[in-house]
């Protein structure tokens, strides 16, 4: 496939325009046109349409936008790597959901940091779908998530630990340290996280799977910290993972709610690239420093 032509064709599906890609490459429209035309005479299908002033891809050119991105930003990683390495300075990306970033990630940092003080590290915060895309695409070196249940066909899931959940409510709720069956949360104000949450899909699971009516719906709101802190202020019930509650629980802010048979836990998954085949020194770090995390 002729990489220049690819090349202009990126550009010009990302600023959604023929003319503002001639302008950005500094070349004539028509040369723009060319390449475009040559590219899809190359690869037998047609990868843009016309709309009215624009321009709309076709199910093809999106498909060859997605993979020429990552081409691009894979190229642009390469660069940075041997700048780095010809400057005898090394970084790293890393993306992870707020659960890893928050509670697991913070030590392992800082302990690898403190071995390693000439690397300069990089972490983005994200939701499992965001962390994916930054890997898939190039942006980051690596990932990791908290879920139950995932999978990529381009990405390497590889399991770090399992993260307890409790449920957790305000000490005067009338279900506080008690052992209660699931089917007793179900008639009790429930605060739920947001859509797409990994911690709202655990907890539907673990009401469908024991066949029992989910919780009622007291209010939803983004965050695991936020989500405790209403529980802290006097309403309502959550699920958290248990490292972001011990201290709380240990102050008697809040208190648990055991459930009669039912353990949840969720992982701490690794995501790398299946093209990648070394293990990156920081993951060699976490799975060796495991044993001191408080999880």
């Amino acid at each position: 496939m002729n990489l220049h032509a690819l090349r202009i064709f990126t550009n010009v599906a990302k600023l959604g325009s023929i003319t503002e890609a001639a302008k950005f490459l500094h070349i004539s429209q028509p040369a723009v046109t060319v390449q475009i035309r040559k590219l899809e005479r190359e690869i037998g299908v047609k990868l843009i349409e016309g709309k009215g002033r624009g321009i709309q891809l076709t199910y093809e050119g999106e498909f060859l936008y997605e993979q020429g991105l990552r081409l691009f930003h894979l190229e642009e990683q390469i660069d940075e790597k041997f700048k780095n390495f010809l400057g005898k300075k090394e970084n790293i990306k890393i993306a992870s959901s707020y659960i890893s970033t928050n509670y697991i990630l913070p030590p392992i940092i800082a302990g690898y940091k403190s071995e390693n003080p000439n690397i300069d590290m990089y972490v983005s915060l994200g939701n499992v779908q965001s962390v994916e895309r930054l890997v898939l695409d190039y942006k980051v070196d690596f990932g990791f998530v908290v879920q139950s249940n995932i999978g990529h066909e381009d990405i390497n899931f590889e399991k770090i630990m399992d993260i307890p959940f409790w449920f957790v409510v305000h000490p005067t709720h009338p279900l506080a340290n008690k052992v209660v069956s699931i089917f007793e949360l179900s008639e009790h104000d429930f605060i739920y996280r947001e859509r797409g949450s990994s911690t709202l899909d655990l907890m539907e699971a673990i009401f469908y799977t024991h066949n029992c009516p989910l919780p009622r719906f007291g209010l939803q709101i983004e965050g695991v910290l936020e989500s405790i802190k209403v529980v802290e202020s006097g309403y309502g019930m959550a699920i958290a993972p248990a490292c972001s509650v011990k201290e709380k629980l240990s102050q008697g802010s809040i208190a648990r709610i055991f459930v009669d048979q039912v353990e949840i836990s969720q992982s701490l998954f690794s995501c790398t690239r299946k093209v990648d085949k070394m293990e990156h020194p920081f993951i060699q770090y976490l799975k060796a420093n495991l044993s001191d995390l408080e999880v």
